[in-house]
Formats: C-alpha cells, structure tokens, sequence
C-alpha cells in the first residue's frame, strides 16, 4: 500500500519528517528531530523502523535511533526553557523546525518536501501539518524517536548534575517525586517558569 512518503517521491526529490518532543513537561527543552528520505529503497526501509516513540521501550527506541542515525540523513535541534518561557511552547518549537529546515534545504527548495507532526505551523517551504503524523507516517515516526531518543540523553544528562530531581525518572515531566523536589528544593534554570505549577507556586511564593 502507498503511504505519503512514496507519493511525495514522485513529485519530490527529497521528503522531511519532522517531530518534536518535550513539549509538555515543566523542565528541559523541546527537541526536534528531522529524518530526510530521497529513494523508494529509503521508503521501504523506514517503514520497518520509524514509528511513534511515544509506542517504543526505551530499549526499542534506542535500538530504533540506531538503526536510523546508520542509514538515514538525520537532524535535531533544541529550544531552551529560557526560549519557551519568552516565546510559549509552539513558537519556541516552530523556532527549532525553522532552524533545522534552514540546515537541511538547499538551495534548490523545490526539491524539498516537509511533513510536520502538528498543526498551524507556519513554515518557508514546502510543507504539510499532520496532526497525529508521528502514527501514520513511518517518516515522521523516525523523526519522533531520534527527538526522543536525544531529548531523554540531556536530560539523564542534567540528573548528572541536579540529581536531587530525578530527572532521570521522569525526564522533567510534572510527576509527584519532582514536584515535591521542587518544592523541597526551588528551581533550576531548566525549570519552565511559566508552566504550571511552577508559575503558581512562584506566585504564590512557594518557592
């Protein structure tokens, strides 16, 4: 069966997954991650891999990341909490997809095509928006787990540094261990200040 990718082939040399993660937690920052095709034989391929890391074990998503940084073009970038708090979480996200759009095309744009997982992302190229794309697109699926994969290493990297939050466990997401930890122990500047419940508790002065 014919999925988007291969009837993008046909009009286009190159096709652009892209995913993002991190949007949701209260800590770190949102990754993106980018995963170019340019064959059928590509195609073929990635429909054995990519698939949505949020479905995978952290085992299968490495193994997954691997396969795919050894037989893809692939890209990432990153927006920090700082960005976020500046800007909001969708344009600090959209920010990252341009930066990486901006690495990857050519000067030849038309040979590019972008499919993006979410929607109202307003971009320089040629591009679609699939909502849930990260579930039907083996492509955007690959993007997802090198964004994943490569989010969850800096944030076991900031445990490293901070391992009074456990970032480890819980990759910066609101669970009840890190809240208390916050409580207990203020915030870091990987914290999102305006995310609640850290813009509540600031206001509030809790920490």
């Amino acid at each position: 069966m014919e999925n988007i990718e291969m009837t993008l082939l046909k009009k286009y040399k190159k096709i652009i997954g892209i995913d993002e993660a991190g949007r949701g937690p209260i800590a770190g920052p949102v990754f993106v991650g980018a995963v170019v095709i340019e064959s059928l034989t590509e195609c073929e391929l990635l429909a054995k891999i990519g698939r949505d890391s949020k479905l995978l074990t952290p085992k299968e998503r490495e193994r997954r990341y691997f396969q795919i940084t050894k037989n893809f073009q692939y890209y990432s970038n990153f927006s920090t909490s700082d960005l976020i708090d500046q800007m909001n979480i969708f344009k600090a996200t959209e920010v990252s997809i341009k930066k990486l759009l901006k690495k990857i095309v050519s000067k030849n744009v038309n040979d590019y095509y972008a499919i993006v997982d979410g929607k109202f992302f307003k971009l320089d190229y040629n591009y679609k928006c699939i909502v849930k794309g990260d579930q039907t697109s083996p492509l955007i699926g690959a993007a997802s787990i090198v964004a994943k994969y490569e989010r969850d290493l800096y944030m076991n990297h900031l445990h490293q540094i901070y391992p009074n939050y456990d970032f480890i466990s819980h990759k910066g997401y609101p669970t009840k261990k890190h809240i208390e930890s916050i409580k207990k122990y203020g915030i870091i500047s990987e914290h999102r200040k305006t995310f609640n419940p850290i813009k509540r508790f600031i206001e509030e002065g809790i920490i």
